[in-house]
């Protein structure tokens, strides 16, 4: 994550936090407005779901699960077709599984924030050490969350583009879904246009929906990382402390302060981890399969959007992956830093309590589906899949 601060000197990531309360504030509210163009609220419990932008989504969902079941029947005789249909129903299931998450069980979402609020209140009782961490997590977190809508706005104008850029060349029309709408026949010029425009507006609502659900996922998980950033620093005042043979109150009141901060975080995670498991094992069922499919596509049929797809999905998962991966490491950090203060000057009732939190740091609550931890190890592993694939067809066609 270090290397990612660097961008903060380019204005367009560039975010100065000085008060932590203020810069959590500052970065929900950037994300509730990001949200209000899909018609939902992520963080007000009092939200009224009955207007434009909400209910015209739902109707492009449901118009996009008819056209892709439909087109794959009419064209279950046409392999390039139907495998073109089959892969962009992957996306379908993301995005209901983003709405059920993120809109049906809402309250859990609710209960992270203020949980998240909460917490940044109770911080501005900490030294400005450990407030300027968490100020620095901020900054982070923005720069993240502004890549990430930069990267996934880049990626669907070139998902969307390139097949109208390639139909002015081919003898083949080319539409980005790899459907065609009902009673919208896309066989003439003004059909292909129109199911050109309305499967445009669905990639448009899908980008909306994937990155306000996706930027609220990561600024969950990178605050948790801040929690975690906070809590070492403030280890690391204990350990002054016992360099400087501090009374016994003041290192007994410290770490009683750090046994708390980390069992909010403990309590913040598991409840984070356990909303997030069926978000993630059905974004990865969903993906998987249709990167493999746009794989078999590309290298039997020459089927050239199927590597807009695998791109696509590889980057979904390789933030899902990378996220997972920086709780791992701040998290062995953490064990490392309790594993390094002035054990010989802690008493021995002060001992069984860091003795404790250091025993919990090494059973944390981590991201994973099913039983696969979620971290880069498992993004290799998907992607080296997929390789042994493409070489397996590349010896078969050889």
């Amino acid at each position: 994550m270090e290397y990612l601060r660097v961008l903060k000197k380019y204005h367009f990531f560039h975010y100065s936090a000085t008060n932590p309360l203020e810069a959590s504030m500052y970065l929900t509210a950037g994300i509730e407005t990001f949200n209000k163009s899909m018609g939902v609220s992520f963080f007000k419990r009092k939200h009224s779901f009955i207007n434009f932008f909400f209910i015209f989504g739902i109707s492009n969902l449901v118009l996009y699960v008819v056209s892709v079941l439909k087109s794959a029947y009419v064209s279950r005789h046409d392999m390039t077709k139907l495998m073109y249909s089959i892969a962009t129903f992957g996306f379908c299931c993301q995005a209901s599984m983003k709405i059920y998450c993120f809109v049906v069980t809402r309250q859990r979402v609710i209960d992270l924030y203020e949980s998240n609020q909460h917490y940044y209140q109770d911080m501005m009782n900490q030294s400005n050490t450990v407030k300027r961490v968490l100020c620095d997590n901020a900054s982070l977190i923005y720069i993240v969350i502004k890549g990430t809508v930069l990267v996934y706005l880049i990626l669907v104008i070139i998902a969307m583009s390139i097949p109208g850029i390639s139909s002015i060349f081919l003898s083949d029309l080319i539409l980005p879904l790899g459907f065609t709408i009902p009673f919208i026949n896309d066989d003439t010029f003004a059909g292909y246009i129109w199911n050109y425009i309305i499967q445009i507006i669905m990639a448009v609502y899908y980008f909306i929906i994937t990155v306000g659900t996706d930027i609220t996922t990561i600024y969950n998980l990178l605050t948790a990382n801040g929690q975690l950033d906070a809590l070492m620093t403030i280890i690391e005042e204990l350990d002054e402390q016992l360099e400087r043979d501090e009374c016994p109150e003041k290192i007994r009141d410290k770490i009683i302060e750090i046994v708390h901060q980390h069992q909010h975080h403990r309590i913040y995670l598991h409840q984070l981890v356990d909303f997030l498991n069926p978000y993630h094992c059905v974004t990865l069922g969903s993906t998987v399969p249709t990167m493999v499919i746009s794989v078999l596509g590309l290298f039997l049929l020459d089927w050239y959007p199927g590597a807009v797809i695998v791109f696509l999905g590889s980057v979904q998962i390789f933030y899902i992956c990378f996220l997972g991966t920086s709780l791992e490491i701040k998290t062995d950090a953490l064990t490392l830093k309790v594993g390094a203060i002035h054990w010989n000057k802690l008493s021995i009732p002060d001992m069984k309590y860091m003795n404790l939190v250091l025993a919990l740091t090494q059973k944390p609550k981590m991201l994973k589906v099913v039983t696969l931890p979620l971290n880069i190890t498992a993004f290799l592993k998907i992607h080296k899949l997929i390789y042994s694939l493409i070489m397996m067809l590349e010896n078969t066609k050889a």
